[in-house]
Order: structure tokens, then sequence, then C-alpha cells
């Protein structure tokens, strides 16, 4: 557990690969951008990886953006100053 919580920035590009893309659409999830979170504990893998459980969004929330918990790769994340 990392108490407490410590922000990160989350590369999106790196959790969700999704390639090449067209033009963005203003309004439209950003798979690409890098966001802010809240790292709350490290884990190994089985394959020697790290990965960091992490509280971020995606989105605004006031037009359809979540608010998501997920274990992150460590290489998508990177530390940031409160």
């Amino acid at each position: 557990m990392v108490r407490p919580s410590r922000p990160v920035w989350v590369d999106l590009s790196k959790v969700y690969r999704v390639g090449e893309c067209p033009p963005t659409l203003p309004d439209e999830l950003d798979l690409r951008a890098t966001v802010p979170g809240l790292l709350g504990m490290w884990q190994a893998t089985t394959t020697g990886h790290w990965v960091g459980w992490v509280v971020f969004t995606i989105g605004n929330l006031d037009r359809g953006g979540t608010r998501l918990q997920q274990w992150i790769i460590s290489d998508a994340l990177r530390p940031r100053d409160a």
C-alpha cells in the first residue's frame, strides 16, 4: 500500500494502445492524453513487471467521462507534484 496515495501522471497512450488515429473529435475521449491520477499500491506481476493500482479520470465527467480504478503498467506512470 502507498499511504497516503501518491499523485502520478497516467499516459493513456501506453495504457490503451490505439495506434494511429484520425483527427480527434473535440468532445470525445482522448485515449492519447496524459491525465492525473492517484497511486494506491504497487504489485509485481508473474512476468516481473510492476503495476500500480491507480484512480484516474478519462474525459470530462460532465460530458461522459469516466472515473476508473485499475492496474496500470509502471511504464505508463510518472510522479506528479501535488
